[in-house]
């Protein structure tokens, strides 16, 4: 692959999916020379979409992209003959960085665990023992909340970098301070090396670096566990089912000791 193949399959998702619009529009600025003048109005929202979810498809994006891609020309025409207030966009711009910001440039999208999860995470920490777990990406910090009141002897740290994802969880967890708390920030800046369990839900794109950076920094024995994503080229110790979802199932990866030469 090449330096810049893998600096275009880097990008966040939702900068590749605007990249295609734009293109598509490039494009289409070609084509409108060479189809008749005189079609439907609704024609062309529907080939800026058509073009656009095609790049999106051919650039690597999933299905759900191709479909966002189809409907937001048609959005964008409504919205010009259905004008709204200016402030309109600007708060919802704020939003969606409050609760998606975090995932932007880290790839990865705000997933949550369900308790059939959790169950299974708990039966991970022995009752009585004093271990130390992190959740990288704690969400709405259910899976934290859980541990810690069934767990009071451990202690549980969670990280989260979306804003206002990060309020709501730090506020789900007040009553429980002595075991468990959630800073904000980025999970690549965490130093993984005093944790017993590293739990992650993150996405496909970040594994990769997820597992180089624990290689480095946990200690041999610990257990680094992934939500559902795999590491690829690695096959963990152990695959538990998750029921719920198909193919949901948290995927369980022992460091290694070093080998000495």
């Amino acid at each position: 692959m090449s330096r810049l193949q893998f600096f275009w399959i880097s990008w966040p998702p939702v900068l590749r999916a605007l990249a295609a619009q734009v293109a598509a529009f490039l494009l289409l600025l070609v084509l409108v020379r060479v189809l008749p003048g005189r079609m439907p109005f609704w024609i062309w929202p529907l080939l800026q979409g058509l073009l656009a979810a095609a790049l999106a498809a051919a650039w690597g994006l999933g299905p759900w992209w191709g479909l966002f891609q189809v409907l937001l020309p048609f959005a964008l025409a409504w919205q010009l003959g259905n004008p709204v207030p200016g402030w309109i966009y600007p708060t919802l711009l704020f939003g969606l960085l409050l609760v998606f910001g975090g995932g932007i440039l880290t790839r990865v999208p705000l997933y949550n665990s369900g308790p059939a999860a959790w169950e299974h995470l708990l039966a991970l920490i022995p009752e009585g023992e004093k271990l130390q777990m992190v959740d990288l990406g704690a969400g709405l910090g259910g899976p934290l909340a859980f541990l810690a009141r069934h767990r009071p002897h451990s202690q549980f740290l969670g990280v989260e970098a979306s804003p206002l994802v990060w309020l709501i969880a730090w506020l789900r967890t007040m009553p429980l301070r002595r075991n468990c708390r959630i800073i904000p920030g980025s999970l690549w800046r965490l130093d993984l090396q005093r944790f017993d369990i590293v739990f992650a839900f993150l996405s496909p794109a970040p594994m990769p670096a997820l597992w180089a950076k624990a290689l480095k920094e946990m200690r041999p024995g610990t257990l680094l566990v992934s939500h559902s994503f795999e590491v690829p080229g690695v096959q963990p110790e152990h695959r538990i089912p998750v029921p719920g979802r198909s193919g949901a199932c948290l995927l369980l990866h022992r460091m290694p000791t070093p080998t000495s030469k």
